[in-house]
């Protein structure tokens, strides 16, 4: 083996899955753990760490790498993300410095998937308003009445591996499945009995609108006052895939006065997010980023990471390298 190398962890939950430590730990590098979701900035203030040493960084979404935090990471090999996005990072300076960028899409699309469907109950059967009328001794006094999702059109907006997954959990409630999506897979369509139409329509004929899109210039808050204007007033919002997919300003005036019904979200512009004027609104259903977190997900998603990392210490294309370019322009 080579030189040992210097992987810097960089998570407030890798630490604590043994797969992954495991992993790590037989590697034959040095490994640094830092068990916070600290920013970069901070680190290099503390002087603890000597960021300059570092070859990986295998950390979360939720840590911001822009061009202030690459500039501390002179001579990093390889971004390993144990999330299924990558938007946390400039990609434009990643792959011009020939950084891959790791992520481990689609590990957790069933726990996702289960987990919209579940705030998709929560919400329209008032599960979170029966809780707390129950608490306060008022009983069934708020919940006498709910939407059927037996026969209910469920408006699906992105059909990756996250939204098909939901299609076929929704399929089994008896409802209707309208999709909205750049790819159509009629196959698939056929399959589970869901009609393709426009935004616009998803929109206007669903009782719930569950997002799945991925995250770029094209999907950032393709849910803005226009769309939310277009949802009937008896309507329900859920998203579990990216916050910056709604624009929250606008959902909160959607949500306050009554243009829909209720929403469930368990992503936000701002994360981690401490607080909100939607924490003062009773039909809306918030949860911290959990989607993905049931055990096996966020196991295998760390192993995935630490997986990747070590592929491209190792001089190989790591499987989730999401800008594969770089191997073809290091060739030329």
């Amino acid at each position: 083996m080579s030189e040992p190398k210097r992987i810097l962890v960089l998570s407030d939950s890798l630490h604590e899955l043994p797969a992954a430590v495991t992993a790590l730990n037989q590697c034959g590098h040095e490994v640094i753990y830092v068990n916070a979701l600290t920013p970069l900035p901070e680190l290099a203030a503390k002087g603890e760490i000597d960021l300059a040493s570092i070859d990986a960084l295998v950390t979360g979404r939720v840590m911001w790498l822009d061009a202030e935090a690459l500039a501390l990471l002179p001579n990093v090999q390889v971004i390993a993300l144990h999330t299924s996005g990558s938007d946390n990072v400039d990609m434009k300076i990643a792959t011009a410095r020939s950084i891959p960028v790791t992520t481990v899409k689609g590990v957790n699309a069933e726990q996702c998937a289960e987990f919209s469907i579940g705030l998709m109950l929560a919400v329209t059967r008032q599960i979170r308003t029966g809780d707390i009328a129950i608490r306060k001794g008022e009983w069934a006094s708020k919940t006498q009445s709910s939407l059927d999702l037996f026969g209910a059109t469920l408006g699906v907006c992105g059909l990756g591996l996250i939204g098909k997954a939901a299609v076929h959990r929704a399929a089994a409630f008896g409802m209707r499945i309208l999709a909205y999506t750049r790819t159509p897979d009629l196959a698939f369509g056929e399959q589970y009995g869901v009609t393709y139409v426009s935004k616009d329509e998803v929109l206007q004929q669903s009782d719930v609108v569950s997002l799945y899109s991925s995250l770029n210039a094209d999907t950032r808050h393709m849910i803005g006052e226009r769309e939310l204007r277009l949802m009937r007033d008896d309507a329900y919002l859920i998203n579990i895939a990216r916050g910056e997919l709604i624009d929250e300003k606008a959902l909160y005036r959607a949500l306050s006065e009554g243009w829909i019904a209720g929403a469930g979200l368990d992503v936000f512009e701002t994360e981690p997010l401490y607080e909100s004027p939607l924490f003062g609104l009773d039909n809306v259903v918030l949860t911290p980023h959990q989607a993905g977190l049931a055990n096996s997900a966020k196991s295998n998603a760390a192993l995935g990471a630490v997986t990747n990392a070590l592929d491209a210490l190792a001089g190989k294309q790591p499987k989730g390298c999401v800008n594969p370019e770089i191997y073809t322009q290091r060739t030329l």
